[in-house]
């Protein structure tokens, strides 16, 4: 039976990312959307009204237009924190919720303090000062080619960065409750990348992993940004999942 995939991108990206992926699943039977947070993509919004709730509407409101059902909700890294909100929203529409290599944000936390705990100091310190400051904020292009797409070329690793946007910094520095998330039986699955630098340890992604009750799990040979890197790859877990 054909899948109905709802695909939500990271910071700085866009549904745009998820294009390579989108065609692989279609490819292979399954239905497959891509959704622009506020202030990334098409959707213009002045970064610094964009907010955690705001991105969760926006999923929740494509997700509803489109009347989508037994939905396969899968998030990239900081599409963590607003997939478990959606599904806190909509449960009886979700048939499994999916970290691509995704945050997941503790319970009554904000995902700069969840991603504090399993960085460097000097790292996470400079994260709470991003937290502190500006309304959005930008990736260093020589750390995204040496933790994020490290396994991409050197072509497409310029192509990615010439696309990615500011990131607002309100959403990621949101407390989040998700209390009705944790206690929900929403099945959950987990797709690692082994070769994920983003924390410098790839082993740190089975730190948050271990928050969810139970999740399949499955396991690819690629980099942060597999969406890029390995697209076939990245789909044919995805389908995995959804019918684990």
């Amino acid at each position: 039976m054909a899948e109905n995939h709802v695909l939500v991108h990271g910071a700085w990206h866009g549904a745009w990312c998820w294009a390579g992926v989108i065609r692989q699943l279609e490819a292979g039977g399954d239905r497959a959307y891509a959704v622009d947070l506020p202030a990334h993509g098409a959707n213009h919004l002045d970064p610094a009204r964009a907010t955690r709730a705001g991105y969760v509407e926006s999923v929740v409101r494509f997700i509803e237009e489109r009347n989508l059902r037994n939905v396969v909700l899968a998030g990239h890294s900081l599409g963590g924190m607003t997939i478990a909100g959606v599904a806190e929203r909509i449960p009886e529409r979700i048939k499994r919720v999916v970290f691509v290599t995704a945050l997941v944000v503790s319970e009554d936390s904000s995902a700069f303090e969840d991603m504090g705990s399993l960085m460097p100091e000097s790292a996470a310190a400079q994260m709470r000062g991003i937290a502190e400051g500006a309304p959005a904020f930008t990736l260093a292009p020589e750390r995204f080619r040496a933790a994020f797409i490290q396994d991409g070329a050197p072509g497409l690793q310029d192509f990615v960065l010439s696309a990615l946007v500011p990131e607002p910094t309100a959403p990621a520095a949101e407390k989040a409750s998700l209390k009705d998330f944790y206690r929900s039986q929403t099945p959950t699955g987990y797709l690692f990348c082994e070769n994920d630098m983003v924390f410098d340890d790839p082993a740190k992604w089975r730190v948050l992993a271990g928050k969810l009750r139970n999740p399949a799990t499955r396991s690819i040979k690629a980099g942060h940004e597999l969406m890029f890197t390995h697209p076939l790859e990245t789909a044919r877990a995805l389908g995995e999942l959804a019918r684990a």
